[in-house]
């Protein structure tokens, strides 16, 4: 018994992509060490996240194009070797710029080994076959936020800050060497694909310069937003110019024969249904895991790895949603199991809308786990069904294509959470320091005098513990009301081709296997 080409391909695919993607969230919990180190203040030192994310928005747009052209195989050990050699960049930096820099280098791996994952994954399947692999490929993108904070806390805990970036040096190494052997050279990936014909020769420059302006200036507007308000003038200008290059850009993908994305694809109404719901489940349940930590951090005081280790159950939750929709997928298609997902993460809501600063990690466990159940169950068949309608000739494109709006929808979902929760926290400060004035004080007022006496700095930190909290019941309650209307929206996805067919063949007495196809095999 042995593993068969395409699991061992998954599997090695997989392992890249966990890297990464724990990188992104393992970075974020240490930036402030990292401005200690480097004597430098906190908003610069942010630039380490940032430049990595614009990398990131610049480089899927065009991958999947590079791709056709050069071959997955080369791209995806291209991707690795930027990346791991960013990371051992990084951990040697001598300063804040040269880390800024080799950061964003290290994003141009990162951001481009997704879509080059999913090409290379979905290519090797049959349509009835990818819930299974999805599910392999799902595992990093839904555990490494899980899990990267609580490995990011204990790398700098007990170790350094540079830990974080020379754990990845193994792991590459390794990661490149067994996609290396293992992955299909270029020649046989474009026979088994069709692709036996020359690419054209024509080169859409101009579309690859607009996609990587467009998408770069969007994200950046749009993460801005958050901190700075959708008025600020910087914000307004970005978002502005972004929008323009975009449909600039759609405007020359439409006319060429050989578009760098091919915006064609939102001609199907699955493809477009699929990933309409996508980008606003991205906005709205993804978008709330970011502020989840603020609570635990800045109204309970606790550290990013105590912090970690309470979100460890939603992660685990995930794995398990993750594995009962790569297993069902096929019986009861993504309709199903999308309403199901997101009834459950809008019933976990509830949880987060009842919170006080007592609240403890164990108070939230039950809903932690019905939100990373949801997660896991809804996250696999909205992407299996996207790219059920796209040919494998398509699989690159259509790959960039769909990482490319996701990470800008992620970025709004983030932004826009982000102002609401800082509207709704000055909202109740105001309401917190108006009950000071009244006979008898407010209720929060006079738990704060309870609480600090008349020490002026610890009544200010205690209504700022007590409005952060109930600004944050107020998201979570908005979130909830975006997964109700998710779940209403997921009673129009299209079905699945492939299945559709499959139980038409059964019908007239044809035999046909349905199920994921077994990982191992003779």
């Amino acid at each position: 018994m042995h593993l068969s080409y395409r699991w061992q391909a998954t599997l090695v695919i997989a392992l890249g992509l966990l890297m990464a993607i724990l990188d992104n969230t393992i970075v974020s919990v240490v930036l402030p060490e990292i401005a200690r180190a480097f004597h430098t203040d906190f908003q610069t030192i942010t630039w380490v996240g940032t430049g990595y994310f614009l990398a990131t928005a610049a480089v899927i747009p065009i991958v999947g194009y590079l791709s056709d052209r050069i071959g997955t195989k080369t791209i995806f050990l291209i991707t690795l070797a930027l990346f791991t050699l960013g990371s051992g960049l990084c951990a040697f930096a001598p300063n804040e710029q040269f880390l800024i820099a080799f950061r964003i280098l290290q994003g141009i791996g990162g951001g481009a080994m997704l879509p080059v994952a999913m090409a290379i994954i979905f290519r090797m399947f049959g349509p009835t076959e990818r819930a299974g692999a999805m599910v392999i490929l799902m595992v990093p993108l839904l555990l490494g936020p899980a899990f990267g904070p609580t490995l990011g806390g204990y790398l700098a805990t007990n170790f350094s800050w540079n830990a974080i970036f020379t754990i990845n040096l193994p792991i590459g190494v390794v990661a490149f060497i067994l996609s290396l052997l293992v992955l299909r050279d270029n020649k046989a990936e474009q026979e088994a694909n069709g692709q036996e014909e020359s690419v054209s020769k024509g080169f859409d420059v101009l579309g690859l310069i607009l996609s990587m302006g467009a998408f770069t200036t969007l994200v950046y507007g749009i993460s801005e937003a958050g901190p700075h308000g959708w008025g600020d003038t910087t914000v307004l200008s970005f978002l502005i110019t972004g929008s323009v290059l975009l449909v600039a850009f759609i405007i020359v993908e439409l006319r060429v024969k050989d578009p760098v994305m091919d915006v064609r694809l939102f001609g199907s109404y699955t493809f477009t249904i699929a990933n309409i719901l996508q980008w606003v489940t991205v906005a709205v349940l993804f978008g709330s895991l970011f502020i989840l930590p603020l609570f635990f951090e800045s109204v309970q005081g606790l550290s990013s790895f105590t912090t970690g280790e309470i979100l460890i159950s939603q992660g685990l939750a995930m794995a398990v949603g993750l594995a009962i929709g790569g297993k069902l997928y096929n019986k009861v298609g993504p309709r199903v199991l999308a309403v199901i997902g997101l009834a459950i993460a809008a019933l976990s809501m509830i949880g987060f809308t009842r919170m006080d600063i007592s609240t403890t990690g164990a108070d939230l466990q039950i809903w932690l786990i019905l939100r990373g159940l949801g997660l896991g169950l809804v996250a696999q068949p909205l992407q299996t069904l996207a790219i059920s309608v796209v040919s494998n000739r398509q699989m690159a494109k259509a790959s960039s294509l769909i990482s490319s709006t996701k990470v800008v929808f992620g970025a709004v979902g983030v932004a826009v959470l982000t102002t609401f929760l800082t509207g709704q926290g000055t909202m109740h400060a105001q309401e917190i320091a108006a009950g000071f004035l009244t006979r008898p004080l407010g209720a929060v007022a006079a738990a704060c005098v309870q609480q600090a006496g008349q020490n002026a700095p610890a009544l200010k930190i205690c209504v700022t513990q007590h409005a952060v909290t109930m600004g944050l019941n107020d998201t979570f309650l908005f979130v909830l009301v975006g997964c109700a209307i998710c779940t209403v929206l997921a009673f129009f996805l299209g079905r699945d081709p492939a299945i559709e067919a499959a139980k038409a063949a059964k019908k007239r007495g044809e035999t046909v296997e349905t199920s994921p196809v077994p990982v191992m095999s003779e």
